[in-house]
């Protein structure tokens, strides 16, 4: 009687110090729990506990146990709102880059069947079974359940491990397709699954067969049988696992691009020299050729300034057509700029030697320096030491026409030569500038590509 009255006398002290605690949140910030457990965290997450009957009847006479709940400075949060902020934030940590740092490591497909069978063949029968019927009929299932097994395991992973396209950031989302192809991916990770299904169809099918064979003889001639098959299976579709591994290797081999450190982005017709520009800039060591569509790819390097860390990326060439027209290495260009936070300098090449004519450039200039008027811009003006230096100017030319732009390029523009070092250190100068003051509109863009 005793021991009832000092668990209904506790249980009514819980309920009315936990109605004063919602209705006066802030009078204690040591605050304790049902269980009388202090808390100081937002939420903590009570499991089942055991405790006294009656105290469980009186807290809640439906039911004859507490169920698991969620409580926050000892009041409860619904089910559904706290589902939502666990949705949302899931949502965001997917929209974040990175994600193919993260790829699960991927086995080639003839060390993965020749792993499965060693493993499988050594799984012995149960002890104990003295018939021998029997004993070759346990051994057989067994041995085919842990081929099974080590087969499908390891391609469930890949299916699960590798990131949807719809939770990707964008970006990454664009060089999954520029660089495979539209639907590559996809397909690839559908014909995984379709072989993981296959291997559990077979592999559990004869599993079955064996466990039901009437004599030794056809325990091991089925054995023998679905070892074959599921061999034979894997060997004929088992080159989209490798595959797969190659996907894995070329996309953890793509730059890793912090959306939180200031960045500029070399943009410009093909061969105009933003390769060398880069190898002038930053650690980066792009290949340098004269010839149109060198990079091919996103390059990246960085500048150290004291404690101060930016990165520099070099982008494929840009030509003046349709956006429909663009190929890939194009359409990978027009993916940073629209969906990184870069800081842009456009490289121009008036000498003609690039292969692309001085006024395509102007015009797709102009295209450019439309579509990304917002972003933080410098223009250099490459292989300046072959240019004819001229002081004539008429005041009749106006800083925005071709007649300005095929002899001194946009106006403010840095004549710049890598072989000669002209320009070079003003260069610097004014990118590291441009780096610094673009910082905060920096951190303001981060949201969005987040």
């Amino acid at each position: 009687m005793g021991l009832y009255n000092h668990i209904h006398c506790r249980a009514a002290t819980t309920y009315y110090a936990h109605m004063f605690q919602r209705s006066f949140p802030l009078f204690s910030p040591c605050r304790r729990t049902l269980f009388g457990r202090k808390e100081f965290g937002n939420i903590r997450k009570l499991t089942t506990t055991k405790c006294s009957q009656g105290l469980v009847e009186y807290l809640n006479p439906t039911t004859s146990k507490i169920d698991e709940e969620y409580v926050v400075d000892c009041y409860e949060v619904p089910a559904e709102e706290e589902s939502t902020r666990k949705n949302a934030a899931k949502t965001m940590g997917q929209k974040s880059l990175g994600a193919f740092q993260h790829l699960p490591m991927v086995s080639c497909a003839n060390e993965l069947l020749g792993c499965a069978l060693k493993k499988a063949r050594n799984v012995g029968p149960t002890k104990g079974i003295g018939n021998i019927a029997k004993r070759e009929r346990n051994k057989g299932a067994k041995q085919l359940d842990a081929l099974t097994k080590e087969l499908a395991l390891p391609l469930r992973t890949y299916v699960e491990k590798f990131p949807k396209k719809q939770q990707l950031h964008p970006y990454e989302y664009s060089l999954i397709d520029l660089t495979f192809g539209t639907g590559k991916y996809e397909e690839v990770l559908d014909r995984v699954n379709a072989l993981r299904k296959k291997v559990l169809d077979v592999g559990k099918n004869y599993a079955s067969l064996c466990a039901k064979s009437t004599s030794k003889r056809d325990a091991e001639e089925i054995l023998k049988e679905g070892f074959s098959k599921l061999e034979e299976h894997y060997q004929k579709n088992g080159v989209v696992v490798d595959e797969l591994l190659n996907i894995a290797k070329v996309l953890r081999a793509m730059p890793v691009f912090n959306v939180k450190v200031p960045t500029l982005c070399l943009v410009g017709a093909p061969n105009v020299g933003k390769s060398s520009l880069v190898r002038v800039l930053s650690t980066g060591k792009p290949e340098v050729c004269n010839y149109p569509f060198t990079t091919r790819g996103i390059s990246m390097g960085h500048i150290f300034v004291h404690t101060d860390v930016y990165q520099v990326t070099d982008t494929p060439g840009l030509l003046k057509r349709p956006d429909e027209e663009r190929n890939n290495m194009e359409k990978l260009t027009l993916a940073a700029l629209s969906y990184l936070p870069t800081a842009v300098l456009y490289v121009h090449d008036l000498t003609g030697e690039c292969g692309v004519k001085v006024y395509d450039q102007f015009l797709l200039y102009k295209e450019i320096k439309a579509k990304f008027h917002e972003r933080p811009w410098l223009d250099v003006v490459s292989k300046a030491d072959l240019l004819l230096q001229t002081s004539c100017f008429s005041a009749e030319i106006l800083p925005d026409s071709f007649d300005f732009y095929q002899i001194f390029g946009p106006q403010g523009a840095i004549h710049v030569s890598v072989q000669t070092g002209m320009g070079v250190e003003e260069l610097k100068k004014r990118a590291i500038s441009l780096l610094a003051e673009s910082f905060a509109l920096q951190e303001c863009a981060v949201d969005d590509c987040l």
